[in-house]
């Protein structure tokens, strides 16, 4: 039996966390199009006949900004390659490589951990050809590099297998069934906040967050929820609330449409926006 901690590492919107879904075969992580999406490591169980891995996904290194929220998750990546037991450095062949790569790359050689290279998206072939040989010409002593598409499951089962040939022996460290450490309540908060970015696109700044305030059961089997979304400025407040309230009632719609669908039962969601100019200095959440 083999167990151990490996972590998916790369810069914003390579795709981590939907190899990290992939991966386990559930959504447990949101996926958006908006940099650093993932806000804390997000440990998603893979169980095996040979063991369990258990992945880390990571907040994407983000250079150009040097505001508290960008600090603390760059900090984060860096304080998550402690004590792990492989890496799965994931790029993405579609854009240029760029000085996060050069970061990225120094940390993983001062890991002194098994790495391996995964050139994601390969699935979209016209825009990821251009830069592929630059990725693959990528030499940071790594055990292999592998090609695959996250959407497409494309060799992730060769990248287990490879992970498996690297990790210790061990007992697993989670049960049979369980599948991540997100708590109910957190997943509630990612899952709205995922909608957030959906519904707004490039116009909302990423220093977002949900705080989920009450979850009560109803005599009937549904869910009562309330949540507030948080921005830093009264005018991010008016985008997410939107004309007679129409963007905040599209995104309570989407949420509580996948809540439903992922709890089978029927869920009430109030949602309530607030500024708070200081909550990415706080830390406590990021």
């Amino acid at each position: 039996m083999k167990s151990g901690f490996v972590v998916l590492a790369g810069r914003s919107n390579v795709g981590k966390s939907t190899l990290l879904n992939a991966l386990i075969g559930s959504k447990i992580t949101i996926v958006t199009p908006k940099p650093q999406t993932t806000r804390v490591p997000i440990r998603g169980i893979l169980h095996d006949d040979r063991g369990q891995i258990v992945f880390v996904d990571t907040p994407g290194v983000f250079l150009g900004r040097n505001d508290a929220l960008s600090r603390r998750l760059n900090k984060s990546v860096r304080d998550t390659l402690e004590g792990i037991d492989a890496i799965v450095y994931v790029v993405d062949p579609t854009r240029q490589p760029g000085p996060e790569e050069e970061m990225i790359q120094k940390l993983l050689r001062a890991a002194d951990k098994p790495v391996f290279l995964a050139i994601n998206k390969t699935d979209l072939t016209k825009q990821s050809d251009r830069n592929l040989d630059a990725y693959k010409r990528i030499d940071i002593g790594q055990k292999a590099t592998l090609s695959i598409s996250s959407v497409k499951h494309t060799n992730l089962n060769k990248l287990v297998d490879a992970l498996f040939e690297v990790l210790p022996e061990g007992e697993k460290y989670y049960p049979e069934l369980q599948i991540t450490d997100l708590g109910h309540q957190q997943w509630i908060e990612e899952l709205i906040r995922e909608k957030v970015f959906l519904a707004l696109e490039k116009e909302l700044p990423y220093t977002v967050k949900v705080t989920v305030e009450d979850v009560k059961f109803r005599k009937n089997g549904g869910r009562f929820i309330e949540a507030t979304v948080w921005t830093t400025h009264d005018r991010y407040k008016r985008m997410i609330i939107g004309a007679g309230a129409s963007m905040i009632k599209k995104i309570g719609m989407a949420a509580r449409k996948e809540l439903e669908a992922a709890l089978d039962t029927a869920v009430h969601l109030e949602l309530e926006v607030k500024v708070d100019a200081k909550w990415p200095d706080k830390f406590n959440y990021v």
